[in-house]
C-alpha cells in the first residue's frame, strides 16, 4: 500500500510539473506578438515623439502672426558729450543725447528710460498661410513615417513567425528523421550481428544517424536565432517564444479565397509617406515665392526719459534725481519692406526646391510601382502554392511507400543499405519540401495582404481560424 501510495503520488507530480511548464511556455499567437512589437520597439517610440513634435512645430507656426511686444526699462550713469554727425547703428555703440558744447566735460550725470515698443507684420501677401500650410504638411509627414515604420515592424514579425513556424516543422522532421535512421540502425546492427550483412552497412548506417543528428542542431540554431530576434521586437525572453502551429490548418481556405482583384490602395503606408513628402516639398516652394514678396508692418512706440542734467546744461550731482521721468514720447508708424536685390537670390532657391519636388514625386511613383510588382508577384505566388500543395501528398505517400518498401527488401536480403539510405533520403526531401510549400504561400499571402494594405485584416482572419 505504502508503495502504491508513493508511485500515485509521483505520478499526481509530475502532472502538475507538466501542466506549469505547459502554462508558462504558452505558444505566442501572431497578433499578441504584432501588438507587443508596436507598444515595446524603441524606434517607433522616436517616430511617434517626432510626429508630436512636429504637432506642436505646427502650432508654433500658427502663432508666428502675433505682434512683437518689447518693455525696456534702462538706469545709466556716465558722462554726455555729443557733436553734430550721422553714423549707422552698428551693434552696442552707445547714443548720447545733446551734450553739443566746444569741450569735454567729465561730470557724471544719470539718466533713465523707460520704452514700449510693438511691431506688427501685419501683411505679407501670404506668407504666413503658406508656412502655416507647411507645416501642417511637414506634419503629416512624421505622422505618416511613423505609421510606416509600426508596418514595417509588422511586416517584419511576420517574417520571422513565419520563419520561426518553418524552423519549428523542420526540427519536427529531423527528429523523426533521427527517430527513422536509429531504427534502421537497431535493425542493421541486428542483421550484422548474425552475419547477414557486412559489417560496413552497420557504419553506413551510423554516419546517416549523425548526419540526421547535425541537420537537427542546424534547424534548432536557426530555430533560436529567429526566436532572439522575435524577442528583441516584442521584448519577451527568447526562452518562452513558441509559434503557434496551429495556423497551417486555415492554410488552403485562405488561398482558396485568395481573388485576383486586390489592388494597391492610396492609404498604403508607403504611400501616404512618399505623397506627404512630395506635398511638402510643393508647399515649400509657395513658402520660398512668398517670403520674397512685401511685407506692411505696423510699428507703435512710447517711451518716457529721465536725468540729472537740466535742459540748460546743468549738471545735477545729486544722481537719483535722475532716475525720475521727466520727458514723455510716443511714435506710431507704418513700414513696407521689400528686398528687390533678393530676387534672382529666390530663383535660384525655386530652381533647387523644384528639382527636390520632382526627385520627391518620382519616389512616389516607384513606390507605387514596386507595390504593383509585388502585388501581382504574389497573385502568381499564391497560385503556383496552391498547385503546390494539392500535388504534394502524392510525392509524400509515395515517398512513405518506398522508404516502408526498401527497408522491408533489406530485412528480407534483397536490397542494399544505400537503398535504403536513398529512400530515406527522398522521405527526409518530400517532408521538406512539404513545410517550403507551406512557407511559400503564407510569404505569398502576407506579400499580397502587404502591398494592396491589407495585413491586419489578414491577420484577424488568422487569428479568427485559429480559435474555431
Amino acid at each position: 500500500m505504502r508503495c502504491n501510495i508513493t508511485a500515485g503520488t509521483w505520478v499526481a507530480m509530475f502532472c502538475l510539473f507538466i501542466g506549469m511548464t505547459i502554462r508558462s511556455y504558452a505558444q505566442l499567437p501572431l497578433q499578441q506578438a504584432i501588438t507587443l512589437t508596436l507598444q515595446h520597439y524603441p524606434t517607433l517610440k522616436v517616430k511617434r515623439a517626432l510626429s508630436e513634435a512636429a504637432v506642436a512645430h505646427s502650432t508654433d507656426v500658427n502663432h508666428q502672426w502675433w505682434p512683437s511686444m518689447k518693455l525696456l526699462d534702462e538706469v545709466n550713469a556716465g558722462t554726455d558729450n555729443g557733436i553734430y554727425g550721422s553714423y549707422f547703428p552698428m551693434s552696442t555703440i552707445p547714443s548720447t543725447s545733446g551734450g553739443i558744447r566746444d569741450a569735454n566735460r567729465s561730470e557724471v550725470m544719470s539718466g533713465n528710460i523707460a520704452l514700449a515698443q510693438m511691431q506688427w507684420e501685419v501683411y505679407n501677401f501670404g506668407a504666413y498661410r503658406s508656412k502655416r500650410e507647411e507645416a501642417l504638411q511637414q506634419q503629416k509627414v512624421y505622422t505618416s513615417d511613423a505609421d510606416i515604420t509600426a508596418n514595417d515592424l509588422t511586416v517584419s514579425v511576420i517574417q520571422d513567425y513565419l520563419r520561426l513556424l518553418q524552423y519549428y516543422a523542420m526540427m519536427r522532421i529531423q527528429a523523426d528523421n533521427i527517430a527513422r535512421t536509429r531504427s534502421v540502425l537497431q535493425a542493421v546492427t541486428v542483421i550484422v550481428l548474425h552475419g547477414l550483412k557486412p559489417g560496413v552497412d552497420s557504419s553506413i548506417a551510423t554516419a546517416e544517424l549523425s548526419k540526421a543528428r547535425l541537420n537537427y542542431l542546424d534547424m534548432q540554431n536557426g530555430y533560436n536565432q529567429v526566436r532572439m530576434h522575435l524577442g528583441i521586437l516584442t521584448g519577451l525572453d527568447s526562452s518562452v517564444i513558441i509559434p503557434d502551429t496551429l495556423y497551417n490548418g486555415g492554410l488552403v481556405q485562405m488561398l482558396e479565397n485568395a481573388t485576383d482583384t486586390a489592388v494597391v490602395q492610396q492609404e498604403h503606408p508607403a504611400l501616404q509617406f512618399y505623397n506627404a513628402l512630395f506635398q511638402q516639398q510643393k508647399k515649400h516652394e509657395d513658402v520660398i515665392r512668398k517670403d520674397a514678396l512685401p511685407k506692411v508692418s505696423l510699428m507703435v512706440a512710447g517711451w518716457m526719459r529721465g536725468s540729472s542734467t537740466q535742459y540748460n546744461d546743468i549738471f545735477n550731482k545729486n544722481l537719483l534725481s535722475g532716475i525720475g521721468y521727466s520727458r514723455y514720447n510716443y511714435l506710431a508708424g507704418v513700414s513696407v519692406a521689400y528686398n528687390f536685390t533678393d530676387i534672382g537670390h529666390t530663383r535660384d532657391k525655386m530652381r533647387e526646391q523644384r528639382l527636390r519636388t520632382q526627385a520627391a514625386e518620382s519616389q512616389l511613383e516607384a513606390s507605387h510601382t514596386l507595390l504593383d510588382n509585388q502585388l501581382m508577384q504574389a497573385q502568381i505566388n499564391i497560385h503556383t502554392a496552391m498547385d503546390k500543395l494539392f500535388e504534394m501528398p502524392a510525392q509524400l505517400n509515395a515517398a512513405r511507400a518506398a522508404a516502408m518498401q526498401k527497408m522491408a527488401l533489406y530485412k528480407g536480403g534483397l536490397t542494399n543499405i544505400i537503398e535504403v539510405t536513398n529512400a530515406l533520403y527522398v522521405l527526409n526531401r518530400a517532408e521538406t519540401d512539404l513545410v517550403q510549400t507551406h512557407n511559400a504561400a503564407w510569404q505569398a499571402l502576407f506579400m499580397e495582404a502587404f502591398a494592396s494594405n491589407h495585413l491586419q485584416q489578414l491577420v484577424q482572419q488568422l487569428e479568427t481560424a485559429r480559435r474555431q
